[in-house]
């Protein structure tokens, strides 16, 4: 974990108070480990008990263990404005240094919160489906693309909509026995928690792929994905690292299928590549 990242990414979520303890150590990562709990304290201008609340916030079981983490961070000598947001006109090798230390952060975050139990029942799941139906919106959509695409591959019936309608249709009529996977990182899509309560309705079991824990879509769903990225940036909008938690997960669950299917999946993915291979050379 880089600590000065989950730092940054849960500094919205803390009280004033606790975020003042937070912004003095993204200030002075190095010094924190040297300071007493009464001079971290003093230094942010808080109380002792303020200090110790801060650490808890963050996940973290006290400040010897908050001194431990900065000491990992310092040994690995990650750069201190990894955690920083994006700079005008700022160098390439820092913007390389910055999405790889946050891509580095966010496996270990969804290695974290992914649920290996909801990945085993979810890979059977997907075994005993005839159709998988994969719904999602905007950068979300190309997720669900990737799923489908993925387990098409290997000889699973997998369709990708972005559209409420054509997807009711197919929830309502198809008798086929059918997995829906909903993809939201925020968990709050008016249309996608649309399309899960619709399947649900239905009697579909339903499988949602969220950054949130807490969100609608997680308490929703039957089985939730907990891709959590710990992008909590100015330019988190463009849906970067986040994207790419959804995309890991989805590798990891598509593994995880093919390892308990394996000489099933590869004769699929074998028969796939042939018939690419004599697509690609007719339109040579």
């Amino acid at each position: 974990m880089n600590i000065l990242l989950e730092i940054q990414s849960k500094l919205k979520e803390l009280s004033p108070n606790e975020a003042k303890v937070g912004e003095y150590i993204l200030k002075f990562p190095e010094e924190i480990i040297t300071l007493s709990t009464q001079d971290i304290a003093k230094n942010s201008q808080v109380s002792p008990a303020t200090v110790v609340r801060f650490v808890k916030s963050i996940g973290l079981d006290g400040v010897p263990h908050l001194k431990q983490q900065l000491s990992i961070w310092q040994a690995n000598a990650q750069s201190e404005t990894d955690f920083q947001e994006l700079r005008p006109n700022e160098e390439i090798d820092s913007i390389k240094s910055k999405l790889k230390a946050r891509i580095n952060h966010m496996t270990e975050l969804v290695n974290e919160h992914l649920s290996n139990d909801a990945l085993k029942i979810t890979a059977q799941l997907i075994e005993e489906a005839q159709l998988i139906f994969v719904f999602g919106i905007g950068a979300s959509y190309l997720v669900a693309q990737d799923l489908a695409q993925k387990f098409n591959r290997i000889g699973k019936t997998a369709m990708c909509e972005d559209n409420t309608h054509t997807t009711a249709v197919i929830l309502m009529n198809n008798k086929q026995k059918k997995l829906f996977f909903a993809v939201s990182d925020r968990g709050e899509s008016k249309e996608v928690l649309e399309m899960v309560e619709l399947a649900k309705n239905q009697k579909i079991t339903t499988v949602a792929i969220t950054g949130k824990e807490n969100s609608s879509l997680a308490r929703s769903a039957d089985y939730p994905l907990i891709s959590i990225s710990g992008e909590n940036f100015e330019f988190r909008q463009a849906a970067t690292v986040s994207m790419m938690a959804q995309i890991y997960l989805v590798d990891i669950l598509f593994y995880t299928y093919v390892s308990n299917n394996f000489e099933r999946s590869r004769d699929s993915i074998l028969k796939s590549l042939k018939a690419i291979n004599k697509i690609e050379k007719k339109s040579d």
